[in-house]
């Protein structure tokens, strides 16, 4: 989840909570790679396992700067070969060069920035988010945690990002992303059982990547919501 309600307050505070060791990783970061931060939105969030700013080049062009701890460099590997292999489907945000590794941390060009997707509330929204993950999976993708937040728009394009998996596509996987989805659109949480209705209908849509499966699967989400709403 890269920009989840940036703003130069966010920012300061992030920075004033996390003197050490963020801020040396940050400028570190920013030195290896040939950027400054974005003055007034520069804190863009927290995604999976690390922390995103918004950054300049020099020759004027902004980025997604991703940065993870130690621990989590192996995660940043993976999600850069997962990006990679997906670029190519033209449905998420590509990585800009390569990664950087110093001795706390590892970084990440990405683009395009792109702004928060409003959570979806009718069902050509959630048609369109259920389409993005089938289109997803008609490349033989999986993402691996497609919740809302992980969707950017750029522009009126909408992109996944945070991609978790560089696994081929499987039924089983495809379920596992169409429940994350569901989950994330109705926010329910993982604890909670499901419709067995509602879960037959994402199993078929892992199942089976067609129009029927696909409009069944978010006329029910979306009834769902209405009615949760």
């Amino acid at each position: 989840m890269w920009a989840n309600k940036g703003s130069k307050s966010l920012f300061q505070n992030f920075i004033t909570d996390n003197i050490s060791p963020w801020v040396a990783r940050l400028s570190l970061a920013c030195q290896y790679l040939g950027v400054d931060v974005v003055e007034g939105d520069a804190f863009l969030g927290r995604g999976a396992h690390g922390r995103v700013f918004r950054v300049i080049r020099r020759d004027g062009e902004v980025f997604a700067l991703k940065i993870v701890e130690k621990c989590s460099v192996g995660r940043l590997y993976q999600e850069e070969r997962a990006l990679t292999i997906a670029q190519q489907t033209g449905l998420t945000a590509s990585p800009v060069g390569k990664i950087i590794e110093t001795r706390e941390s590892a970084a990440l060009l990405l683009s395009p920035v792109g702004k928060p997707l409003p959570r979806p509330t009718t069902r050509h929204e959630v048609l369109s988010l259920f389409e993005m993950l089938r289109q997803l999976h008609k490349n033989g993708l999986v993402h691996g945690d497609p919740r809302v937040p992980n969707v950017i728009l750029d522009g009126e394009k909408p992109l996944w990002i945070d991609l978790m998996e560089v696994m081929e596509a499987s039924p089983t996987l495809k379920q596992i992303d169409a429940e994350i989805l569901t989950r994330s659109i109705l926010s329910v949480s993982p604890t909670i059982l499901l419709d067995p209705a509602l879960k037959e209908l994402i199993d078929y849509f892992g199942k089976s990547d067609t129009s029927e499966s696909l409009n069944k699967l978010a006329e029910v989400v979306c009834d769902s919501l209405t009615f949760l709403n």
